[in-house]
């Protein structure tokens, strides 16, 4: 392992919303308790597979006080407070410069609506980074679903539709190496309500899992998936 990969260096930063208000798109499908649990199960996957990614050293989460504070000391990761109205790109660059402060020479940013990701995708994933930027382009409206820079204030963090080609041209103008990988694991978020007949398709495990099975009726499942995922 290089140095550039040195799990102690390497951090894991999740955004996420204040589970009340996250999901709001799939209120055409769900309750309002089911897309708060829905987003709540989905993030405990994802930063379940980020601790048990044997590649990353620390993961942190950057949303709100005081329901995501809490939910990040239930799952053992650092809590970055947001903050308020600055928007999800700024609130990512205020992150990584304290989280560069702390010693991270690697940061990557995923998503907490990704709940199918493994340790396994993380650690192949990581290892097609070689400095730089690395991107895996989400499915849909051209966005980013996954990002791992080097150093982490390499580039100012641009999320939204038309993302990933914002990213490669910022990382181009800065002078960084990057590249790109089409990664199935970091494709599909889960954001609109033909999102969950795929959901349900592949059969996720863990918390996601257990939800649906328990708080999610089949007709919510009858939209045909989608043929793109942002």
């Amino acid at each position: 392992m290089t140095a550039l990969q040195d799990s102690t260096t390497t951090w894991a930063l999740v955004p996420i919303k204040d589970f009340a208000r996250a999901k709001s798109r799939l209120a055409a499908a769900l309750t309002a308790d089911q897309c708060a649990g829905l987003a709540g199960s989905m993030a405990a996957d994802v930063v379940t597979a980020l601790r048990g990614c044997a590649d990353i050293g620390h993961v942190a989460c950057l949303g709100p006080a005081p329901r995501i504070q809490a939910f990040a000391a239930e799952y053992g990761c650092d809590f970055i407070a947001e903050t308020s109205g600055a928007g999800l790109s700024a609130n990512l660059d205020i992150a990584a410069r304290q989280l560069q402060e702390k010693g991270a020479r690697t940061l990557l940013i995923v998503p907490s609506d990704l709940p199918t990701i493994t340790p396994d995708d993380l650690t192949a994933l990581l290892a097609k980074h070689h400095g730089g930027l690395t991107i895996c382009p989400a499915g849909r409206d051209a966005g980013t679903n996954a990002v791992v820079l080097s150093p982490p204030t390499g580039i100012g963090f641009l999320f939204g539709k038309q993302s990933y080609a914002r990213h490669l041209r910022a990382a181009e103008a800065a002078g960084l190496e990057h590249r790109s990988v089409h990664a199935k694991a970091f494709e599909t978020d889960i954001d609109v309500p033909a999102d969950l007949k795929w959901l349900r398709s592949v059969e996720p495990r863990g918390h996601t899992g257990r939800f649906l099975d328990r708080a999610v009726p089949p007709a919510a499942f009858d939209s045909p998936p989608s043929a793109a995922i942002a």
